[in-house]
């Protein structure tokens, strides 16, 4: 009788959402983390990016998002508040740094994304300022569809000030904000 295989019990390794930045941009990003400030201007590498720039949000985005017969039926500017990021349970002052962050919609008027649906994306919080986008949206049927969704208010479209408590790489700001659906990024 031959021995067990030694693999038929291992678990299986988990699937990785993928990370930001993109991993094509990794040789790259690594390359100008170890050049001095000269020589990575003379490179053309990036600085710390204080806020991401405006574009169109993805076609499977903007369909997901307004398509009435098997999207979630949203219009543009459709307001949700939302929790920033799921993992810190305060809702006034927290403190957030740059990364990939998942939230949850809280008081959703959205009946395809109602209160409590995780939504996921990226924060950024340099120059005096939050930027939350999200990407995707884990609906209750299990689903996951590629959205676009971004915090802000009126006289702040795009972004939300943080406070005069935040020093660099500890950013504090309100954690539940209004979030709005949007065809292209502010």
């Amino acid at each position: 009788m031959p021995p067990p295989d030694a693999n038929a019990r291992k678990p299986k390794a988990l699937v990785s959402r993928p990370a930001w930045p993109p991993s094509d941009w990794a040789g790259f990003l690594k390359l100008c983390a170890g050049a001095s400030a000269a020589a990575a201007l003379q490179l053309g590498c990036p600085g710390a990016q204080v806020r991401p720039e405006p574009r169109d949000c993805p076609s499977r985005a903007v369909d997901a998002m307004f398509n009435n017969e098997d999207g979630l039926n949203l219009r543009p500017g459709n307001l949700a508040e939302i929790q920033i990021d799921r993992q810190q349970r305060d809702f006034r002052q927290v403190v957030f740094t740059d990364g990939p962050v998942t939230g949850v919609i809280k008081n959703s008027s959205w009946p395809a994304l109602p209160s409590g649906t995780p939504i996921s994306g990226y924060l950024w919080t340099g120059g005096g300022i939050i930027v939350a986008r999200y990407t995707e949206a884990h609906l209750p049927d299990g689903r996951t569809l590629p959205v676009c969704f971004e915090i802000g208010d009126s006289r702040h479209p795009g972004f939300l000030p943080h406070s005069v408590n935040s020093k660099p790489g500890m950013v504090v700001g309100n954690n539940r904000v209004p979030a709005y659906a949007v065809m292209r990024w502010h």
